[in-house]
C-alpha cells in the first residue's frame, strides 16, 4: 500500500489543466444526470478533484481532510438514496410496474411524455452551456486573487452550476448534490485565505451536518410517497 507522500507527490503530478477540466465534467454531469447513483459518484469524483488543486495551495493535510470529508459525505447520501430506492422497489405500485416494464419502456421512448423529456434535458444542457459562458466571463472579468487566482473559473463554475441545480428542482437528493456543488466552490476560495486545521474541520462539520439533513429529506420525502400510495 503507498504511504501518504507517494499518494501526494501522485496527485501533484497530474496538471491543473486535467483537474480542471474533470471540475467542468463532474459538475456539468450534476446538472444532466438523474440517476442517483451517478450523481454520489459524481460528488465524489469532484471532492477528489477539489482536493488535487488544493495540494498545490495550501497545506497537504487541509487538501486530504477536505477530501476524507467528501468521503463521509457521500456514503451518507449513498445510504439514504438506497434506503428511499429500496422501498419504492418493495411497493405494491413498482411491482405492478415491473410485472408491464414493457409497456412502460415503450411508452418512455414514444408516449407523450418523451418529447417533454428530451425538451428538458435539451434545457438543462442550455443552462450548463450558458453559466459555463458567465463562469468564463466572471473569471476574466472579476479574477480572484492569488493563489487562487489560477483556478477562478473553477470557482464561479462550481458555484453557479450548484445553483442552478439548486433552483432547478424539488428532489432532495439533485437539491442537495447542487447546495453541496455550491459550497464546494466556495471552499476551493476559502481554503486559500483561511488554512487553520481547526476552522477547516468545522466547515467540515457544517457539510457534514448539511449531508445528514438531506438524507434525512430524502427518507422523509421517499416514506411520504409511499404513504401516498396506499
Amino acid at each position: 500500500m503507498p504511504s501518504l507522500p507517494e499518494i501526494i507527490s501522485y496527485v501533484q503530478s497530474i496538471t491543473y489543466e486535467t483537474a480542471l477540466l474533470g471540475l467542468f465534467f463532474t459538475a456539468g454531469l450534476l446538472l444532466l444526470s438523474r440517476d442517483w447513483r451517478v450523481l454520489i459518484m459524481t460528488l465524489l469524483a469532484q471532492y477528489i478533484l477539489v482536493g488535487i488543486i488544493l495540494v498545490r495551495l495550501v497545506r497537504p493535510d487541509i487538501a486530504v481532510l477536505k477530501v476524507l470529508i467528501g468521503a463521509f459525505i457521500c456514503p451518507i447520501l449513498f445510504l439514504s438514496a438506497r434506503q428511499v430506492s429500496g422501498r419504492l422497489a418493495n411497493s405494491p405500485l413498482t411491482a405492478m410496474i415491473s410485472i408491464r416494464r414493457w409497456r412502460d419502456l415503450r411508452l418512455a421512448w414514444l408516449g407523450p411524455d418523451s418529447p417533454r423529456q428530451v425538451s428538458n434535458l435539451i434545457f438543462q444542457l442550455f443552462g450548463a452551456l450558458l453559466i459555463l459562458l458567465v463562469a468564463i466571463t466572471l473569471g476574466n472579468t472579476f479574477p480572484l486573487p492569488e493563489p487562487v487566482g489560477s483556478v477562478t473559473t473553477a470557482v464561479y463554475w462550481l458555484g453557479l452550476a450548484g445553483v442552478l441545480a439548486l433552483v432547478l428542482t424539488e428532489e432532495p437528493l439533485r437539491a442537495g448534490v447542487g447546495l453541496l456543488t455550491a459550497l464546494t466552490g466556495f471552499d476551493l476560495f476559502y481554503a486559500t485565505a483561511e488554512r487553520s486545521l481547526l476552522l477547516t474541520g468545522l466547515w467540515g462539520t457544517v457539510n457534514l451536518l448539511i449531508a445528514l439533513a438531506i438524507g434525512y429529506l430524502m427518507v422523509v420525502k421517499g416514506t411520504g410517497g409511499l404513504e401516498g400510495e396506499r
